[in-house]
């Protein structure tokens, strides 16, 4: 009898999860992150038709179907690591004026695996430029990014997905963000 309350509480203690079967990716240097098994490196091409930048990604991979990015970008800055709760005001500022619309969901300093990282959680919406000819529907989507100095760089890792596939992915973009491991 003992043993069925210990397989019943065993059972009650497990947390269910939708989450993929993750496996470790080594992004760059010194930077590795768990990634949905499905997961595969960005083409050049891909990279360009969706990231408008004159500097091409540390590291870009997308989901099977090529709709799900997470990334890593390093830049060169004269912020320091103590400096990280100003730099997430300069970055707040930054994001909210990349987009035609923005609602923040999170924003905070938080410490993942020994390192701290400005987060921000949002929902963005680009509307194409109402003079113009060719009217497009509004691009909406779902980011969830960290921000962290190391050196004389600022790492930004990035997830994004359309909003309308948000539920499904966001456990998912909170789970690899947990994983990701720099130095």
């Amino acid at each position: 009898m003992n043993c069925m309350w210990i397989v019943i509480g065993w059972i009650m203690l497990t947390p269910f999860s939708d989450l993929p079967k993750m496996k470790k990716i080594k992004l760059t240097e010194g930077v590795t992150a768990q990634l949905p098994e499905g997961f595969r490196p960005m083409t050049d091409d891909e990279i360009a038709q969706r990231y408008f930048t004159y500097r091409k990604p540390v590291a870009m991979f997308t989901d099977a179907r090529a709709v799900v990015d997470f990334g890593l970008n390093i830049s060169a800055t004269t912020w320091q690591y103590e400096d990280l709760p100003l730099l997430k005001s300069f970055y707040k500022a930054s994001i909210v004026q990349m987009f035609t619309s923005v609602n923040i969901i999170k924003e905070e300093i938080e410490e993942i695996n020994g390192r701290k990282y400005a987060v921000f959680e949002f929902i963005s919406e680009v509307r194409s430029d109402p003079k113009a000819i060719i009217k497009r529907p509004p691009v909406i989507n779902y980011t969830y990014i960290l921000y962290t100095v190391v050196g004389e760089k600022v790492y930004i890792l990035n997830f994004t997905c359309p909003a309308d596939v948000r539920s499904q992915w966001r456990p998912i973009a909170h789970a690899i963000m947990k994983t990701v491991k720099i130095g």
